[in-house]
């Protein structure tokens, strides 16, 4: 396959790291590309500086916009893309020459989802193949047990920085970021392209270099309604599969366990052993009523008052479930 490359670049207040992270993609030893630059209502220097490259190379297009927010820049990006897949590349992060060749000299077809590992870098350090990932693919309908062990906690899962996307299924199925969403986004749009294809192929190629800030609002303690919403997302994922390939009883047991934990860890814990008053308690339990019975079913346990906790819950019997839980806490403090 010989395809055309569109990457696209939402920028924001990087000034900082922006001249950097365009010079690495235009080293790409996989010259056939586009490089749709978005300046999104940046107040720094960020719109000159992508004029100035503009100037320099006919590859460049660049979009200036008021801002509106990073989903709403990736996707006036793909408004203007002409290529066949389409690379998305965050402004403060950049990557090394070999980037665009590793994911084209792996693409099958539309429906096989090309994945990289990356680096994770710091004023300190960086961590090189952050996620560990082998040379391995997955047919979905056939290796979903066999995926699901070997990548549990990154599938699904956000970043869509590491992947390469096929143009004709996300113009097919018109997929785009939500802009409603402020925190999780990346990862409902994982989850809705995920839907659309039949094989996933991880590489070890770590070419990708995530610029980690502690500090940023993506890394500090998610909240609430991030965790709620990557739930939500997580289980529709889930009930996809169960439904759509052949999965043994045993692989249902372990998805059903691993989504309940990430529920209980990521936001009954925080709720109940966090400094969180009664009211704010009790209105968290509200919009979690409020998901649908096909995320609620995951709520599953063996361990007895875990058992009696997700039926109350999952019966909508949220100030019951709100008095055990609290009286058991008493009990065991």
């Amino acid at each position: 396959m010989n395809p055309k490359i569109s990457v696209i670049v939402p920028i924001y207040n990087v000034e900082k790291y922006l001249e950097k992270c365009i010079s690495s993609l235009l080293d790409q030893s996989f010259t056939d590309f586009e490089l749709i630059l978005v300046n999104d209502g940046s107040p720094d220097n960020c719109g000159k500086i992508c004029d100035n490259f503009k100037e320099k190379d006919s590859r460049i297009t660049v979009l200036h916009l008021e801002n509106g927010g990073v989903c709403r820049a990736r996707n006036k990006g793909m408004e203007l893309a002409t290529g066949d897949f389409y690379v998305f590349v965050d402004s403060d992060d950049w990557v090394e020459k070999d980037f665009l060749k590793d994911f084209v000299d792996h693409i099958e077809d539309d429906e096989t989802l090309i994945i990289q590992d990356c680096n994770r870098d710091n004023d300190e350090k960086s961590e090189t193949h952050f996620f560990g990932f082998q040379n391995k693919s997955f047919v979905l309908k056939e290796d979903f047990g066999k995926l699901f062990h070997e990548n549990a906690h990154y599938v699904p899962g956000g970043y869509p920085w590491n992947k390469i996307y096929s143009a004709k299924i996300i113009k097919e199925n018109n997929l785009q970021f939500d802009p409603a969403i402020k925190l999780a986004d990346d990862e409902k749009w994982n989850f809705e392209y995920f839907v659309h294809i039949k094989k996933m192929k991880f590489i070890d190629k770590a070419n990708y270099h995530y610029i980690y800030n502690p500090g940023s609002i993506s890394n500090q303690k998610r909240p609430f309604d991030r965790e709620l919403t990557r739930f939500e997302f997580k289980t529709k994922f889930f009930d996809f599969a169960l439904k759509n390939y052949p999965i043994s009883e045993t692989d249902k047991k372990k998805i059903i366990a691993e989504v309940e934990k990430h529920f209980r860890i990521n936001i009954l814990d925080r709720m109940y052993k966090n400094d969180v008053s009664k009211e704010e308690r009790l209105s968290q339990l509200k919009e979690i009523s409020k998901l649908p019975n096909t995320a609620l079913q995951f709520l599953q346990s063996e361990l007895k008052f875990r058992k009696l906790d997700y039926s109350l819950l999952r019966n909508r019997k949220i100030h019951l479930f709100d008095v055990f839980k609290n009286m058991r806490l008493k009990l065991n403090a």
